[in-house]
């Protein structure tokens, strides 16, 4: 019964790390979203942010930023994040184009 618990959880996990890396993957490919979630802040120095991007809020743990740079995504992997998300206001999915 644990194991079989322990099974699913360790699946669950699985199948959730996959979304959020193809996520990933598709956003650093792409780097189309108003903002971005990078994790973990504490890897990047607000300083030592790559040109062009702007900070939205820095939490612990996590910063948002913006950028008008098509490869804004990637240079923050180049500066040490280890995972970067688009954020949207209407989630990570939104596909309406946001009203001009």
């Amino acid at each position: 019964m644990i194991r079989r618990l322990a099974r699913r959880t360790g699946i669950a996990i699985a199948v959730v790390a996959a979304v959020f890396g193809l996520f990933a993957v598709v956003f650093a490919a792409t780097g189309k979203a108003p903002a971005a979630v990078v994790f973990p802040a504490a890897s990047i120095e607000p300083g030592a942010l790559p040109e062009g991007v702007s900070i939205l809020r820095w939490g612990r743990g996590f910063a948002v930023v913006t950028s008008e740079r098509s490869d804004y995504v990637r240079a923050l992997y180049g500066r040490g994040a280890l995972l970067v998300l688009p954020l949207r206001k209407s989630g990570c999915l939104a596909l309406r184009p946001s009203p001009a």
